[in-house]
């Protein structure tokens, strides 16, 4: 049995870091299989399509952001701010010097989930709206900060696509300064952000996402 999961474990690794550095439709399920040092019968047990494999990834992906990223952050401070400063960190560490590595930028494979990867494409819709609802959750819970309901949604939105985006171009153009640029600005709107917490009578957004919860997506 442990065997079995060693072999589905290096099957995903190398799965994700094919499809983070190649893309997916340029990935071939017999470059998988050869750099997993695994066969086509082992493969095929655990994953019936290739299909299945991408959504056994974007698993994968959410358990690095969950740990990785929004957990380490939280570990390091409880200020709103130093936490989505540590995740920038996460961010700038997997995408600079140009070479988006398994795991962020969440969306590097957006592209190329059409029609046909409708419930891979969900789950990342799922993977965002809990790094959202959590970056919100850091606006509310920081007396410093104290930035709650549509206000604090629409910042902790605007950090992510930020983050994402950034992170995006830092790939594309091998270099950091799209990406510092953008995070100046994250940090700038923090500044700037009304301090407004939330009234009693208004309706919270919906930001509720159970974590481990990314195949309901």
């Amino acid at each position: 049995m442990a065997r079995q999961t060693h072999t589905r474990d290096r099957l995903v690794q190398t799965a994700g870091e094919l499809f983070w550095s190649r893309g997916y439709a340029q990935t071939g399920v017999s470059s998988i299989m050869k750099r997993a040092r695994a066969t086509s019968g082992s493969f095929y047990h655990f994953f019936p399509t290739k299909d299945d494999l991408l959504l056994a990834v974007l698993d994968e992906v959410a358990e690095r952001v969950e740990i990785d990223a929004l957990g380490d952050a939280e570990q390091r401070t409880d200020s709103a701010k130093g936490r989505i400063s540590g995740l920038a960190e996460a961010y700038r560490e997997t995408t600079v010097p140009g070479t988006a590595r398994f795991g962020l930028p969440i969306g590097a494979l957006v592209h190329e989930l059409g029609p046909d990867l409708e419930q891979a494409r969900r789950r990342v819709a799922g993977i965002y709206e809990h790094v959202v609802a959590r970056v919100a959750g850091w606006l509310a819970d920081d007396p410093s900060v104290a930035i709650s309901g549509a206000d604090g949604r629409r910042l902790a939105e605007s950090v992510v696509a930020g983050l994402e985006g950034s992170g995006l171009m830092a790939v594309a153009t091998g270099s950091s300064g799209p990406f510092d640029a953008a995070t100046e600005l994250v940090f700038e709107r923090l500044d700037e952000a009304p301090v407004r917490p939330v009234r009693g009578d208004e309706e919270p957004p919906p930001t509720e996402v159970e974590t481990g919860d990314w195949k309901a997506w």
